[in-house]
């Protein structure tokens, strides 16, 4: 297998991603510049340095503290917190433009089948934060999960895993409503979409 096969396998493993698509990858890169292709070569070496977990929603950031931007503002509004299950949802809610609570990040979805979930999702690290927030004023947990199968199985898990804890603290748990239509995912939904879905929200 030569090189430009061997890229276009690498870049195949890209979440959406084809061959036909990573082909085309291929070839820009082997028309782009040599300045162009050396920064995205030190871009792509130094993320994993660069790039920290924050430790109060477990989303990626680029800052040089523990927590990221969102968490450490103050004027966010410490009664909602919002479960959203990878950080292109975060990022694609914080674009709408419509929420002003704090996010956690679960780290996926719960497969149907899945026999060891709380491996799957970041079940542990959400149960220590939501009883640290739950101190701090917080009143609603939303679920913004895929309206998909493995999207309403990991609703499901999730409401059963923090059901101790949404008793003890009174907690108010609600998940998006209309807007967002059977199938779709956040990642790919418009501003106006997830405005409706959170006004709406159940």
């Amino acid at each position: 297998m030569n090189t430009i096969h061997k890229l276009t396998e690498l870049f195949t493993r890209f979440p959406g991603i084809g061959p036909r698509q990573a082909g085309r990858f291929v070839y820009f890169l082997l028309s782009s510049s040599h300045s162009y292709r050396s920064e995205l070569i030190r871009l792509i070496s130094t993320l994993k340095d660069e790039t920290k977990t924050c430790t109060l929603c477990s989303r990626f950031h680029s800052n040089h503290t523990e927590i990221c931007s969102i968490c450490a503002d103050k004027n966010r509004d410490n009664t909602l917190l919002m479960l959203v299950e990878k950080d292109v949802d975060l990022d694609n809610i914080e674009r709408a433009r419509d929420y002003n609570g704090y996010y956690f990040v679960i780290g996926g979805r719960v497969p149907i089948l899945d026999k060891e979930p709380s491996n799957t999702i970041r079940e542990n690290e959400l149960k220590k934060i939501l009883e640290g927030r739950a101190k701090e004023g917080l009143k609603e947990i939303i679920l913004a999960f895929s309206v998909n199968p493995e999207g309403e199985n990991t609703t499901q898990y999730i409401q059963k895993a923090i059901e101790s804890i949404i008793k003890k603290h009174n907690l108010k748990i609600s998940t998006l409503g209309r807007g967002l239509s059977t199938g779709s995912e956040l990642e790919y939904s418009d501003s106006e979409t997830i405005k409706n879905a959170l006004k709406n929200r159940m």
